[in-house]
């Protein structure tokens, strides 16, 4: 007798190739909920979700980002801005993930060896100011990735767009992210989709107390992420109705708070409702979701540092290095 088994349906992911373009480029980025595309600084590997973030206090300074991501994951990424006048802002950055050894066996269960897998990409970003209120960005980016002995190239294209007030203390900002094609396929004929996603951003810095506060929203080009699972059943009440369609609208949002005393210290804390929603475990999640940090600024050095919950049993540690290369 056949027995028919229903799909199971759990994450939202795995559906598109390079992955790692979504993982947060920085310290910073990390502690706010994954993502920072509405709130310039002087930490240039914030050009990464969003070029148009590119600004003067970027000019000549270093980004080095270390991540001690999940199982013996770890990833890294390496940035640089300048300023270049009345032309506006460029950056460039190296991103580089291993994802650890594998154990190499047949279909036997026999080991053969060992194998690895590792993804690169190169960003090149500019920005430029076209009024008081406006900036515009665009990055390329080429990516390699390679899988055991099966290698892949990409090419990817993010145009951002960033509208400040400074009287108001606000940033508003929309980003179209991974556009692009993979160039070259794994081992099939068939190119695989990238991670593309619409997101918005706002950041706004209150006025009579040290803090800022960040709201971004992601994959705007498709409403329900989850769709086998933020179903709802045909009898279902509206009270159950309602409560589905406010956690399908929430799946979309990261929200995050930081705490700027002055101009030495600052604390952070992030939420991300899809991550939560996901990686939680039932009756129980824990700080799944939760994203926390810190940084220091030492004058020509800051350090941040950024402690993500992606699973009651599961943490991932960021640290980052900015240094100012010129007086």
């Amino acid at each position: 007798m056949l027995v028919s088994i229903p799909d199971g349906k759990a994450q939202s992911g795995g559906h598109f190739v390079y992955q790692v373009l979504n993982l947060p480029p920085s310290a910073r980025s990390a502690a706010l909920g994954g993502f920072v595309i509405a709130s310039p600084n002087s930490d240039a590997a914030l050009a990464y979700h969003n070029p148009a973030l590119l600004n003067s206090q970027m000019h000549n300074r270093i980004s080095l980002n270390y991540s001690n991501y999940l199982s013996d994951i770890q990833y890294g990424y390496l940035s640089y801005a300048r300023d270049l006048g009345k032309w506006g802002m460029a950056a460039a950055g190296l991103q580089h993930i291993n994802y650890g050894h594998f154990t190499e066996a047949n279909e036997f269960g026999d080991i053969l060896g060992s194998f690895s897998a590792a993804e690169y990409s190169f960003n090149l970003s500019y920005a430029y100011q076209i009024d008081s209120l406006l900036t515009v960005g665009a990055t390329i980016r080429p990516i390699y990735s390679v899988l055991e002995r099966y290698v892949s190239w990409g090419l990817t294209t993010d145009l951002g767009i960033l509208y400040h007030r400074p009287e108001s203390r606000l940033y508003l900002s929309l980003v179209a992210r991974n556009l692009g094609w993979q160039l070259t396929t794994y081992a099939t004929p068939t190119r695989e989709p990238l991670p593309f996603e619409v997101l918005a951003g706002m950041s706004y810095q209150l006025r009579h107390a040290p803090f800022r506060l960040h709201l971004t929203a992601r994959n705007l080009q498709q409403y329900n992420l989850r769709r086998m699972i933020n179903e709802a059943p045909a009898d279902a009440g509206f009270f159950d109705k309602a409560g589905l369609l406010a956690t399908t609208s929430l799946n979309h949002l990261a929200a995050a708070v930081e705490f700027i005393p002055g101009n030495l210290i600052a604390l952070r804390v992030g939420y991300s409702f899809l991550r939560g929603s996901e990686l939680g475990m039932s009756g129980y999640r824990g700080a799944t979701g939760f994203s926390f940090g810190g940084g220091v600024n030492l004058g020509r050095i800051e350090i941040d540092y950024a402690l993500a919950s992606y699973h009651p049993a599961a943490m991932s540690h960021t640290i980052s290095l900015r240094i100012g290369m010129g007086k």
